[in-house]
């Protein structure tokens, strides 16, 4: 008889392969961080649909480095809910995303759907593994771009006629959750499409997340939230994401977060109706941009076709 999974070899298996995917790749560009990924998980991880009973919608805005001039900005939505259980309690779910990033002369849309399946295991614990499958449409606005260097005219990027491309993209996930824990992996560009017309041998890269955190009940309706990420992508500094959130009587949210040499984060979600949440988040710049460009805000509204409170599966990051 075969024995379930427990909660340490999860955690080895999660880091083992967050490292090996991390070191396989070179050259990346990296895809866009949201501040306050813990009002919305499945944005990050496909793993994430079927984590309420109804369907629930996702949606925001983030403007990064305000003042800069071309900084980055991000829109974003998704759906996902719970479409059914099988005869054993496990869960079935499906979600769809589209997230749209600007950064001066370049941008790109993503769209794709996503389908998760949730297995009970023993002691409380669960296991969600998810794969997302869509495509990417990147943009380069060749009129906005000035040359410093005539050399530089000869940048297979500027010199195609293919200022729009399309590539297919396929994320995979995988969350390990129980009331108190959770811990959980995630994998963008998981096939690196490769784009030739700008260059050759040139490739979007992967992107690994891993995100733990957990759930410490306090006095009275108070519960305490610490949670953290850290994304690799291979050519850029790694970003480590630690967050201190307090909750009160599952309404209200709030705290800290700090993102290595970056950012100084201040978060708060509210609960303004029975199924609607809202959430902001607000960045100190820290980095060497913190003179030109010091803040970044962050929007995120959530509506949930059912009551927020007790229609979610019982996993710490909603507890």
């Amino acid at each position: 008889m075969k024995r379930p999974m427990t909660k340490r070899l999860l955690f080895r298996l999660t880091l083992v392969a967050t490292a090996l995917l991390a070191l396989s790749t070179v050259d990346a560009q990296q895809l866009p961080l949201r501040t306050n990924w813990q009002f919305n998980y499945f944005q990050e991880n496909p793993a994430f649909a079927g984590f309420t009973d109804c369907m629930e919608l996702k949606a925001g805005y983030r403007q990064q480095w305000a003042g800069f001039d071309g900084a980055p900005s991000t829109a974003f939505a998704n759906l996902q809910g719970e479409i059914g259980r099988s005869p054993g309690g496990n869960i079935h779910g499906l979600g769809g995303r589209v997230t749209d990033d600007s950064a001066g002369p370049y941008g790109f849309t993503q769209l794709d759907l996503a389908y998760a399946y949730h297995l009970k295991m023993s002691q409380g614990w669960h296991l969600a593994a998810g794969a997302a499958v869509g495509f990417m449409q990147y943009r380069l606005a060749l009129g906005d771009i000035v040359l410093p260097d005539f050399q530089a005219g000869n940048d297979p990027a500027i010199t195609s006629n293919a200022n729009q491309l399309l590539a297919p993209t396929m994320d995979f996930g995988l969350w390990t959750y129980n009331k108190h824990t959770f811990w959980g992996l995630s994998i963008q560009n998981l096939i690196e499409p490769s784009v030739d017309q700008w260059g050759l041998d040139t490739r979007f890269r992967r992107h690994v997340g891993f995100y733990g955190g957990s759930l410490i009940r306090l006095e009275g309706p108070w519960s305490f939230h610490p949670a953290g990420s850290l994304r690799f992508s291979a050519g850029a500094p790694v970003a480590v994401d630690v967050q201190a959130l307090f909750d009160y009587d599952e309404t209200v949210r709030f705290g800290i977060g700090y993102r290595n040499e970056t950012a100084l984060s201040g978060i708060l979600t509210l609960n303004i109706l029975e199924n609607v949440t809202v959430g902001y988040a607000y960045d100190w710049n820290v980095g060497a941009l913190s003179q030109a460009a010091s803040s970044t805000h962050e929007f995120t509204l959530g509506i949930l076709a059912c009551p927020v409170r007790g229609s979610h599966v019982p996993c710490a990051a909603f507890q």
